[in-house]
């Protein structure tokens, strides 16, 4: 049975650079009202990879803080849909975020990292022409998602994919 289901509030403040967009959270992460609750889920331990740290804060708030502190925010392309489970396939009945409003009240965003082929293909769909879109960098990231594929097998391949965020993570 498909359910509707909500993302969360943006993690943001006036120093982040890197707005990371999922599509929306998953089961775990939507139990646990956490960002990338899903203890499987790379993102964590991709964040941290990217700052040469190997472990991940155990607690939440300190991870979002970590976040913050290397101007990365978080949110989804996705404000709520439909979706049995988890998987992106699911998704039906979208309503999307105003991604555009909030990166015009966070004109510190340089760049949009999507996570993954449905965060990407939903955020270019609704916003791809805009003003707002046209002035940040979209980089199209590997899911941060448990799911192997033929090219991300593990939390290396990853990494190396998301190092492409490190350039627009300096000073303004």
């Amino acid at each position: 049975m498909m359910s509707m289901v909500h993302s969360f509030e943006p993690v943001i403040d006036e120093n982040c650079q890197v707005l990371v967009l999922g599509s929306m959270p998953g089961v775990p992460s939507l139990t646990l009202s956490e960002y990338y609750g899903n203890p499987r889920n790379y993102f964590w331990r991709v964040l941290y990879g990217l700052f040469g740290q190997s472990t991940v804060d155990d607690e939440y708030e300190e991870r979002l803080a970590f976040a913050l502190s290397h101007r990365v925010a978080l949110w989804d392309v996705l404000k709520s849909c439909t979706r049995e489970g988890s998987l992106d396939s699911n998704i039906r009945n979208e309503v999307v975020n105003d991604i555009p409003g909030l990166l015009k009240r966070y004109p510190s965003i340089r760049c949009l990292a999507l996570n993954g082929t449905k965060a990407h293909d939903t955020f270019m769909r609704h916003f791809g022409k805009t003003d707002a879109a046209r002035r940040v960098v979209c980089l199209k990231l590997p899911s941060t998602s448990p799911v192997p594929t033929r090219t991300m097998r593990n939390l290396d391949d990853r990494l190396a994919a998301w190092r492409a965020i490190v350039p627009y993570l300096g000073t303004s």
